[in-house]
């Protein structure tokens, strides 16, 4: 029986070639857009989930208010937080703390790598993250200079060489130059779906072999995580509480006395990717509220994917009445019917499923670089949602393939085989139906359109400094005492060349996060004020090169360093000043030491237009610093002058490779999750168009079917062909007007509430209105028009002389 019903829908589908190409090609991309959505959410939903103890597992996060004026939500807390929340607290079974060490060069002899995913941190991380040693002992972590490698490095540096017990060196600029290491271990690379990734591992104690172990005791020093074990059925908002109690009996006098407020906060460990709400992350996640927008992307065109399959299905009515009627008068029943009309929907949506199945395995990867998704390539196997697929093949069939299964079977046997059946039901529910399609490819179009005018105004919005023609450098990867003195060889070498015309350094550069944060700066003779500073080392040439304006003062004197210090405007706030001049030759204190302010700068945007403005204290550096910033005439011949580049560069640092980047590049990589969702709806916009085309052409084609007759004979009797067609195009404006009726006020919902998350945004002006509505236009009637002129001008004679 199944086998027979098989056969006759297989047949069925090659008869209709056309339609079936139609529906095959609509819901094949359907599903493949749909496919790579849920993947990509599914990646993205999946960071540290799959941690033996990851509903136990929290970070600690740092909300600080001067005046009750919010200033700042980090991720970064004070060393001192994790002892004293376990010492007071029964339910925090367990903390550790991680530090930042930012870029380093490690090695030994003449083989070693730079890399920036190294961490200092305790034992306790390897319990918490599931780290694996393959070799060596966590015992290392409690002794100083001992360092752990993930295999990978391991392999880098050491080959197949047992790495444990060797010395490793480590270039960095924290270090003022190179420190020897012990490997104390090796540990299983981990996966990708981790919110840190660590490279290396530090021991903890090596901090206090550098500072000492009162850091352990500091809450100046806001430069690292803090992350905390639960007890199992702990009452996190109740815990929070707790936490900020036993901060304000350890640290709460200080702070009043700062005229600051602090409180603290939890979030699981799992949802720290999925969560922009905290400033001092080291790899930027997405936004959770994104990845449900995406979610409802999906949605919408798995919707129009099944609507438009109803609607292909539907439109070939007419032709199978006579079908029908035959079946019914051979003695099929209504459900024997049924289920031959819902096998060729199961058949048709397997076929596309599968092929959108090898469209991933082929091509899925591909798109995935084009759209910048970041999925690695293990992410795009489907042989873990078996169980998705299947639901998709079966609910998509029942649900696509039900209505015109009912549809077709409902006609009187005799009357459809006189060719006399009526489809008023086809068509009382055919129309919203396309209406439907229409909305949702208005919206997503609306969506794209959107997307596109908010990213532009952020990439085109004044940075208080300038990054066109702008190539960086990485410093040279040697290993050097002291703090070297790179700047000079650079300055001498590559900044001589005609094509440059001017060369800094600095220890990061627009685009990265300023990592060094603390609160320790104040006024000579004044109080901490509690507001967080970043710290930047530059070179001499740093606010010419970036075109920085200095509201009062002057740049760096070069013959000191340390001694000086220029701040922007929001430092000049946050140290209770009003006026630039009146910040100049004040002494400015920290732990560091004291240096003299001499001058200010205007704010500039370090990172995106997206996040906030940061007081940041620059001070100058003569030595060997992390980027190398030139400025040059032009790009015109920008093969011609990266060769020069590279030629000077390799003849004075034969043993570093030259790496370099375009800076205006680099800092638009900070949009990389609105650029996402932006190839998103694109895609999604992409996909939509071709089956809202597909919806039109089906139900248009119904439609229109069913009224040649009526056309033939107004024909007859003398109506003329542009009278003929603005009576059917009557139906096409209620269509339409009910499409912008409902999608109009719609998108604008949608996309206002997701403009609410970004700093500074766009006005959804009268474009938003008018270019949605133009483009359903422009689909509508280049497809439906087409139809409809051939219809008009059908011969008479061919439709009427059966009757």
């Amino acid at each position: 029986m199944w086998k027979n019903d098989l056969k006759i829908a297989w047949r069925n589908l090659l008869k209709s070639r056309v339609d079936t190409m139609i529906n095959l090609g609509g819901l094949t991309i359907g599903f493949f857009a749909v496919f790579l959505i849920a993947l990509y959410v599914n990646f993205s939903k999946s960071f540290d989930t799959d941690l033996p103890q990851t509903d136990q597992l929290y970070r600690v996060n740092l909300n600080s208010r001067i005046a009750g004026k919010e200033m700042d939500k980090s991720a970064r807390t004070a060393p001192a937080m994790g002892m004293i929340f376990k010492e007071d607290l029964a339910e925090v079974e367990e903390f550790s703390r991680v530090i930042i060490m930012g870029e380093v060069i490690a090695g030994q002899g003449d083989s070693f790598v730079r890399e920036d995913q190294i961490f200092i941190t305790d034992q306790a991380y390897f319990e918490f993250f599931d780290i694996n040693l393959t070799q060596g002992s966590e015992e290392g972590m409690g002794q100083p200079l001992q360092v752990f490698l993930s295999e990978r490095i391991s392999k880098k540096i050491f080959g197949n060489k047992d790495p444990v017990g060797q010395n490793l060196d480590i270039n960095s600029t924290n270090f003022d130059g190179t420190v020897e290491f012990e490997v104390a271990g090796v540990y299983q690379d981990l996966p990708t779906n981790r919110h840190l990734r660590p490279e290396l591992m530090i021991s903890y104690t090596t901090l206090h072999h550098f500072i000492g172990s009162e850091i352990d005791n500091s809450y100046d020093w806001l430069n690292q995580y803090t992350y905390l074990k639960l007890a199992p059925g702990t009452n996190v908002e109740s815990l929070t509480d707790q936490l900020n109690t036993s901060l304000q009996t350890h640290h709460g006098e200080q702070l009043q006395a700062s005229g600051t407020e602090w409180d603290v906060d939890l979030i699981a460990v799992n949802d720290i990717h999925n969560s922009l709400a905290y400033s001092g992350e080291y790899n930027q996640g997405v936004d959770g509220r994104k990845l449900s927008y995406f979610v409802w992307i999906g949605f919408f065109v798995l919707v129009m994917v099944y609507l438009n399959s109803m609607n292909i299905a539907t439109s070939k009515a007419q032709n199978r009445s006579k079908e029908i009627g035959v079946r019914k008068v051979s003695g099929s029943s209504r459900i024997q019917l049924i289920r031959l009309f819902l096998m060729e929907s199961y058949l048709s949506h397997f076929i596309a499923i599968i092929v959108a199945c090898f469209l991933i395995f082929g091509f899925g990867d591909w798109v995935n670089q084009v759209l910048d998704l970041g999925l690695p390539i293990e992410s795009l196997q489907l042989s873990n949602y078996i169980g998705w697929i299947l639901s998709f093949w079966v609910l998509g069939s029942i649900i696509s393939g039900i209505y015109p299964a009912l549809l077709l079977t409902s006609f009187s046997a005799h009357k459809a085989i006189k060719g006399e059946s009526k489809l008023s039901f086809r068509q009382a529910f055919g129309s919203p139906l396309l209406v439907v399609q229409l909305v949702f490819c208005l919206v997503i179009l609306a969506g794209i359109l959107t997307t596109y005018k908010q990213i532009d105004f952020m990439r085109s919005r004044d940075l208080g400094l300038e990054l066109d023609n702008r190539i960086v450098v990485r410093s040279p990867m040697l290993f050097v005492d002291g703090s070297g003195n790179y700047q000079e060889k650079m300055k001498a070498t590559i900044g001589a060349l005609p094509e440059v015309q001017s060369i800094a350094a600095a220890n990061e550069i627009p685009g990265n996060e300023i990592y060094w944060k603390t609160e320790d700066f104040h006024l000579e003779g004044k109080e901490k004020s509690g507001v967080m500073y970043s710290m930047l080392s530059v070179g001499e040439e740093y606010f010419k090169l970036f075109d920085l304006k200095i509201l009062a003062g002057r740049q760096f004197n070069p013959i000191g360093e340390g001694e000086e210090a220029i701040i922007n405007q929001k430092a000049l706030a946050g140290l209770g000043l009003d006026n630039p001049e009146d910040a100049l030759g004040k002494s400015l204190i920290s732990g560091r030491g004291e240096a003299r302010i001499v001058g200010v700068v205007e704010d500039y945007y370090q990172e995106a237009v997206n996040s906030p403005l940061d007081p940041i204290v620059l001070n100058y550096s003569p030595g060997d610093l992390n980027y190398y910033i030139l400025k040059v005439k032009s790009l015109d011949e920008v093969e011609n002058l990266l060769q020069k580049f590279e030629s000077s560069f390799q003849a004075n640092f034969p043993q570093s490779p030259f790496e370099y980047f375009f800076l205006d590049e680099f800092f638009d990589k900070q949009y990389k999750a609105e650029l996402q969702f932006q190839k998103l709806f694109a895609l999604a916009s992409l996909v939509a168009i071709f089956i809202a085309i597909m919806g039109i052409f089906g139900v248009t084609s119904q439609v229109l079917l069913s009224r040649l007759k009526e056309v033939s004979i107004r024909k007859i009797l003398g109506a003329s062909a542009s009278s003929i067609l603005i009576m059917i195009s009557k139906d096409y404006i209620y269509w339409l007007g009910a499409c912008f009726l409902l999608g109009i006020p719609l998108a604008y919902f949608l996309f206002t509430e997701w403009l609410q998350e970004f700093p500074v945004r766009i006005d959804l002006g009268w474009w938003f209105y008018t270019l949605p509505v133009l483009s359903i236009l422009l689909i509508f009637f280049s497809t439906a028009l087409v139809l409809t002129i051939r219809t008009v001008f059908v011969n008479p004679a061919k439709i009427l002389k059966s009757e």
